[in-house]
């Protein structure tokens, strides 16, 4: 084979990879019927608690349990035949924002939806901030806890034949949470964007998108300016197709999940890398030989909780939660006692 023909498999290969990894993240619905751990997961300000979405049937509720593990508790119950998914807490602890998912029927077609919302713990009220004819897929919190960032896309279709329907003409958006004043911050239309972040001390955002190959965008607030970084490092895809980054609180670092190899079944096999922001040089920090995904920083500990999916290519994820520390060397499962729902 020459080697141009080598190079055109290779990329047809990397794209194809990056539609399954796609499909299979945050913006895939789970099998009809599925019970049991979503794949996104936050923690509180203090520490102590653990938010998480967990599916009975097709509907997934925002449950919250002790970050050492233990009895969870329902948090917020959807409406039947709809979801609760990406929970982000306030810099106070006190509100946690997420995305309410579902599908309806449509004249030729099931038409997804989304909508933004927002629980207070205190008075255990949920309120609608944004209910939208578009998609939205994440929201977090500013540092003074005032405003909320979010990814917003502007349709839902399959653009390739070899993809299904996924969100696309991505765009930042800033909602003061006082006003509830919606400001734009990009005007990208973008394929992709995922996996929003913003630094501790608000001055920029970071997030996840697809050019010619995967890369992360740091986004300063203050003039809009952008800095792409490809993350460098031995990944068994070769190039970097990266899942879930998620920015340390001291923003020295990016934890991420890529390919690190193949099992005996030919499957990709999951890990967590750690890049540092200055040198963009990445390190594999994990060895669980699984499907890992959607790490998040501790606040106050050099540590993380990750998501494990033991059946990654199977039909249904089989997902449970772990702390392990920053370097990879130590890790511990949370072990949740779900209620009777």
């Amino acid at each position: 084979m020459s080697r141009k023909m080598k190079n055109i498999s290779f990329i047809t290969g990397i794209v194809l990879l990056f539609f399954v990894l796609w499909g299979a993240g945050s913006f895939a619905s789970p099998p009809e019927g599925f019970s049991g751990f979503g794949q996104s997961t936050d923690i509180s300000p203090d520490d102590s608690e653990l938010v998480f979405s967990y599916y009975h049937g097709d509907d997934a509720a925002l449950y919250t349990v002790p970050v050492s593990g233990g009895k969870a508790e329902l948090l917020a119950k959807p409406d039947e035949g709809k979801s609760f998914l990406n929970p982000a807490f306030s810099p106070d602890g006190g509100k946690i924002a997420f995305v309410e998912q579902w599908e309806e029927e449509g004249e030729e077609k099931k038409q997804r939806y989304s909508q933004l919302r927002i629980v207070d713990r205190e008075d255990q009220t949920t309120e609608t901030l944004m209910n939208t004819n578009d998609y939205i897929t994440k929201a977090v919190f500013s540092p003074d806890g005032g405003s909320l960032f979010f990814l917003k896309a502007g349709v839902f279709k399959n653009y390739s034949p070899i993809s299904s329907e996924r969100p696309h003409d991505f765009d930042i958006f800033r909602m003061d949470l006082k006003t509830k004043d919606i400001e734009q911050l990009t005007s990208k239309e973008a394929y992709s964007m995922s996996s929003l972040n913003v630094s501790a001390d608000g001055d920029q955002l970071m997030y996840k998108t697809y050019g010619n190959r995967d890369q992360l965008v740091l986004h300063s607030l203050e003039d809009g300016k952008e800095e792409t970084i490809v993350p460098a490092g031995d990944f068994g895809s070769k190039a970097p197709i990266i899942s879930s980054p998620t920015l340390s609180p001291d923003g020295e670092h990016v934890v991420f999940s890529d390919v690190a190899a193949k099992d005996e079944q030919g499957t990709y096999v999951y890990e967590g890398f750690r890049m540092d922001l200055d040198t963009g040089k990445a390190e594999q920090i994990t060895s669980f030989y699984e499907h890992v995904a959607s790490p998040v920083f501790f606040h106050n500990e050099d540590k993380l909780i990750v998501t494990v999916d033991k059946n990654f290519a199977g039909a249904e994820p089989d997902n449970s939660y772990w702390q392990i520390t920053a370097d990879g060397k130590e890790r511990k499962r949370v072990m949740i006692e779900m209620p009777e729902s």
